[in-house]
């Protein structure tokens, strides 16, 4: 540096007025002074007593000097958990995008400044008369598909009613079920008897053979004007009669002509010995069934089986050796069958009791003291599901009332 500016330098920064100003003494700070504490006190109400008032404001005043227990200071500010530096760049994106939206926005102001005004209508064609008018008619049109919707809603609700049944009708099904109840009076109390069949009794030759499926029917036997006596499950031997097995079936599903089992009565019940149903033409015990096609009865397919289980099922053979579709259900070993009818089924489940209780509707001749039905009739697939057969819709002939 040149000596002369150094001079000059040096009696420039020796001007007193460029010298640091001694530092200011510390002054001494105010005593703090402590406001006395305000508290929020209501005047006395002139019927309080003093002493009643003071232990009030005391009270009040132990309220205002209690600390919080709960910190209601802010939450601390921790920058890092908010501003993440992985979404930095997006918001890099969103300012630079904001930037353009505004960049075109100013553009457009000065273009509007410059040119005095922007006017669409140079750009699209004037609406028409006729524009306005179509589009007046679709608007009608919507209009009308409104008020037609209202309409039909509003019929809806003057011919809509509660599922809940009417007064009217809750009388007569009352006068119904009145009917019912003196008509269930009226009939003969049915006590079942005591005695038990024996189940225990066992027969080798029933038992299935193995990979031999065998279908299975399901009854359902109720007492006209009654109660249900039972749903019995009966097993098939279709490996061994197998004609016998199909007539039975075929008359369980029903046929085209309204032959079938249910709506069948037991026509006959012997106390002790067996009951016997089935005649799907006359339902009395004299009619004999045909299947479609058939010009006279089948004959009986043979007598392997015995009658030495109660609850065996056996196709009722005539004294013409004919097969007409009826079928005994017996209470105990009977061998005064064998060789008489053909055994072709089993009962294998059921009430312990509905053999006992058919048992005790019959008489010593054969009839019974009230009709027993078979009221459903079904059968059960490969998978197990149950199907119900068709009911019997054959006109039978009028009966003698006992």
């Amino acid at each position: 540096m040149i000596p002369q500016r150094e001079r000059a330098c040096d009696e420039l920064l020796q001007n007193p007025l460029l010298r640091t100003p001694p530092p200011e003494p510390e002054r001494p700070r105010p005593p703090r002074i402590r406001k006395p504490r305000e508290f929020k006190l209501p005047p006395r109400f002139p019927l309080l007593s003093k002493d009643f008032y003071a232990s009030w404001c005391n009270h009040q005043k132990e309220l205002q000097l209690a600390k919080h227990k709960v910190d209601d200071h802010p939450p601390g500010l921790f920058p890092e958990l908010y501003l993440k530096p992985r979404r930095l760049n997006y918001y890099a994106r969103q300012l630079e995008e904001n930037m353009n939206v505004n960049k075109e926005l100013l553009k457009r102001i000065n273009l509007i400044q410059r040119t005095g005004g922007f006017v669409d209508c140079w750009m699209y064609p004037e609406l028409t008369d006729t524009y306005n008018k179509l589009l007046c008619k679709q608007r009608q049109r919507v209009l009308d598909e409104i008020r037609r919707q209202n309409v039909y809603f509003y019929s809806r609700l003057l011919i809509a009613r509660s599922e809940q049944p009417l007064t009217k009708e809750l009388e007569v099904l009352w006068k119904d079920t009145k009917h019912k109840l003196i008509l269930g009076a009226s009939l003969p109390f049915i006590l079942f008897k005591t005695e038990k069949i024996d189940r225990d009794i066992k027969d080798p030759a029933f038992d299935k053979p193995p990979n031999i499926n065998r279908p299975k029917v399901s009854m359902e036997i109720w007492v006209i004007g009654g109660s249900k006596i039972g749903r019995v499950t009966m097993e098939l031997f279709t490996d061994l009669v197998p004609k016998t097995c199909q007539l039975f079936m075929s008359l369980v599903k029903g046929d085209s002509r309204g032959h079938a089992y249910m709506g069948t009565r037991i026509f006959r019940v012997v106390p002790d010995l067996y009951c016997r149903a089935g005649d799907v033409t006359k339902d009395n015990g004299f009619g004999c069934y045909l299947a479609e096609g058939q010009t006279e009865p089948p004959t009986p397919e043979g007598f392997r089986l015995k009658h030495s289980v109660p609850g065996v099922l056996s196709m009722v053979v005539s004294s013409d050796n004919e097969v007409c579709g009826q079928f005994n259900i017996i209470f105990k070993p009977l061998p005064q069958f064998d060789g008489k009818h053909v055994v072709f089924g089993r009962i294998i489940g059921g009430p312990a009791q509905a053999l006992e209780r058919i048992s005790a509707l019959g008489l010593p001749l054969g009839s019974t003291t009230s009709d027993c039905i078979i009221r459903y009739c079904g059968w059960f697939t490969r998978t197990g599901q149950y199907r119900e057969g068709n009911a019997n819709t054959i006109k039978f002939p009028p009966r003698r009332k006992t």
